[in-house]
């Protein structure tokens, strides 16, 4: 913060310099710095709200741990792919180094400016009235935006589990956070990188239960009937031709369940006719890891309901609608059917 107002104090002084060339835009200039000044009052309330609220310090300690460990285990899963006979405890090792797991400072400065207003629903900058405010967060590709996005996503996560009767909602259950794109392929690949942090944010739900919550943590791919299945009869139908070794089990006809490759935390690769099932009785397509030894989702964890096996992934237009995940990667198409559709209306 001291540098960042160093920074814009700099700046200021600089438009009324003649060497900067700003006479034209001396106005637009203030403008701006009057802006960024806004931005670093923000930052510094993200800071005050840390050392102020317990629930607030908690979530974004919560929201550190579990970044940690989707950057380290996203890390040591690519190195899994290539080389199968490591085990996932030595390739985390090998990789749990600061500088795989460190913020970049525009990205920490984007989380503390947003944190007061995801942790207050009635926060002005969440109003109804012009005092509502959407952030663009503008930086290269490859610059690490989505891990800044994923960041907030987590502490939006655990915030709801430390305040979950706040305003008088459950906030437990139902969606948090909606991550909207254009392109169907673009959300496939953002699928596969959000999923490695739900998986550590319900492992780490798993050790403190009485904490975080009861309920999962879950991610749900809405995204259209041709790429995942509306319903569990469609993905039973689909897992069921994949295992006739009928071509390519009706692909262009079904949407596919398996949007997985491989699992997102620990690496181990995953077959469409044999990790993903679905029962009937449940309900539930399930995904699952096929590690016997290791990992935390794969077909040897032990001590789980029935409806919490395999991968915290939803990929069932169906299933959404019931068991609405804490975050829900959509396209836009999908996404335009919220007034239309009734299964995706608020249920009492």
């Amino acid at each position: 913060m001291d540098g960042y107002r160093s920074w814009i104090a700099r700046q200021k002084q600089s438009v009324d310099d003649p060497a900067a060339g700003l006479d034209a835009y001396r106005a637009e200039a203030r403008e701006n710095m009057r802006l960024a000044g806004r931005a670093a009052d923000r930052i510094q309330a993200g800071i005050d709200l840390l050392r102020d609220d317990p629930d607030a310090l908690d979530a974004f300690r919560f929201a550190n741990r579990a970044m940690s460990h989707q950057r380290v285990h996203t890390i040591a899963a690519g190195d899994r792919r290539r080389s199968p006979s490591t085990s996932l405890e030595e390739a985390v090792r090998a990789v749990d180094l600061p500088e795989n797991r460190s913020w970049r400072p525009f990205q920490l400065a984007f989380l503390l400016l947003n944190l007061p207003s995801l942790a207050d629903p009635a926060h002005p900058e969440r109003a109804d009235d012009g005092s509502a405010l959407a952030d663009l967060l503008w930086f290269p590709t490859g610059g690490g935006k989505t891990e800044a996005y994923l960041g907030l996503t987590a502490f939006t996560l655990a915030i709801r589990r430390r305040k979950p009767h706040l305003g008088g909602l459950d906030a437990e259950h139902g969606v948090a956070v909606i991550m909207r794109y254009t392109l169907r392929l673009l959300t496939i690949q953002q699928f596969q990188r959000a999923t490695a942090l739900i998986c550590a944010c319900e492992v780490i739900r798993r050790e403190e239960p009485d904490r975080w919550g009861r309920n999962p943590f879950r991610i749900g791919l809405w995204v259209g009937g041709r790429v995942t299945p509306n319903t569990n009869e469609q993905a039973a139908e689909w897992v069921k031709e994949r295992k006739r070794e009928k071509g390519f089990g009706g692909f262009g006809r079904l949407g596919s369940p398996h949007q997985l490759t491989s699992c997102p935390w620990c690496g181990t690769k995953m077959e469409s006719g044999r990790d993903i099932t679905v029962d009937t009785t449940l309900r539930r397509t399930f995904v699952t890891c096929p590690d016997v030894y290791e990992c935390p989702f794969g077909v040897s964890a032990f001590g789980l309901p029935p409806d919490e096996r395999g991968l915290p992934v939803l990929v069932v237009d169906e299933e959404i609608y019931r068991h609405p995940p804490g975050l829900v990667i959509a396209t836009v198409d999908k996404f335009a059917q919220l007034p239309w559709n009734a299964d995706t209306a608020p249920r009492a």
